[in-house]
C-alpha cells in the first residue's frame, strides 16, 4: 500500500506503507468476550482458512481453526508442488492441478461450502506422487476434524415454535472435543514411512485425544 502527500503545488511524494488492518482491533474493544462479527475475522489467504471463518457461521477464531488453516496448507503443498521437470513429472503420472477449483471461488462463503464438504464427505485426497507420504497424516487430521464435528452436541427442538433444548454436556469447541488438539496434531508422526519416518518433534506433548483406531480413513 501507499499514500501520496502533495509537498508542493502539483508535486507529489509518495510513501510505501506497511499495514496489518486484517489482524488487528480495537484497543477497548465494545465486546468484552473479545467476539466480533465473522467479516472481521475474514483474515488471510481464503485458500487457507477454516472453512467456519470463511462462511462466517463461527463469532470466534479458534484454536482449531488455524490448526484447520495449517492442513490447508499441507494439502495444497503436497498436492500441487512436484520436483523435476514437466516431462518427468508427466511419467511419473502428474499431469494435473489439484483443487483448482479452490482457486478460482471468488466467494468467501461457497469456498467455505466446499471444504465443509471435503472435510466431512472423505472426498479423496489428491497428491503429487512426490508428498505421498503425507498421506496418512493429512488421511488422520481430516478425519479428526470429520468426527470432531459428529461429536458436537445438538441443539434441538421437539417443535419449531418451543425453545431449543439446552446442550446435554459441556463440549469444547477449540478442539472439537479433544479430536483436534495439539497432541492428535502430532500423533501419526512417529509412524510415518518413506521421506518423513524419523521426523523430528522438538515439542512433543501427551495427546488426551481420542484413539485414531476410533477414526474411520485414520489408516
Amino acid at each position: 500500500m501507499y499514500r501520496l502527500d502533495e509537498v508542493a503545488e502539483g508535486e507529489d511524494k509518495v510513501y510505501g506503507v506497511l499495514t496489518d488492518y486484517d489482524i488487528s482491533s480495537w484497543k477497548d474493544s465494545p465486546n468484552p468476550d473479545h467476539t466480533k462479527t465473522p467479516q472481521k475475522y475474514w483474515i488471510g489467504t481464503p485458500l487457507y482458512m477454516a472453512q467456519e471463518l470463511l462462511k462466517g457461521t463461527s463469532p470466534l477464531h479458534l484454536y482449531r481453526h488455524d490448526v484447520e488453516s495449517l492442513f490447508y496448507v499441507m494439502l495444497m503443498a503436497s498436492a500441487r508442488c512436484s520436483f523435476g521437470t514437466s516431462k518427468q513429472q508427466e511419467q511419473r503420472g502428474w499431469t494435473r492441478s489439484p483443487y483448482e477449483n479452490w482457486l478460482n471461488i471468488r466467494s468467501y462463503y461457497t469456498l467455505g461450502c466446499v471444504k465443509n464438504k471435503f472435510l466431512w464427505d472423505g472426498l479423496a485426497i489428491e497428491l503429487s506422487p512426490d508428498f505421498e507420504d503425507f498421506r496418512p497424516w493429512l488421511k488422520n487430521l481430516r478425519a479428526r476434524f470429520s468426527n470432531g464435528f459428529r461429536s458436537r452436541p445438538m441443539r434441538w427442538s421437539p417443535l419449531p415454535w418451543l425453545p431449543a433444548e439446552p446442550d446435554p454436556a459441556p463440549f469444547d469447541e477449540e478442539t472439537l472435543g479433544g479430536y483436534v488438539e495439539y497432541g492428535a496434531i502430532l500423533e501419526k508422526i512417529p509412524h510415518l514411512r518413506g521421506g518423513l519416518e524419523g521426523l523430528i518433534i522438538r515439542y512433543p506433548k501427551s495427546s488426551s485425544a481420542p484413539a485414531s483406531s476410533t477414526l474411520p480413513g485414520a489408516a
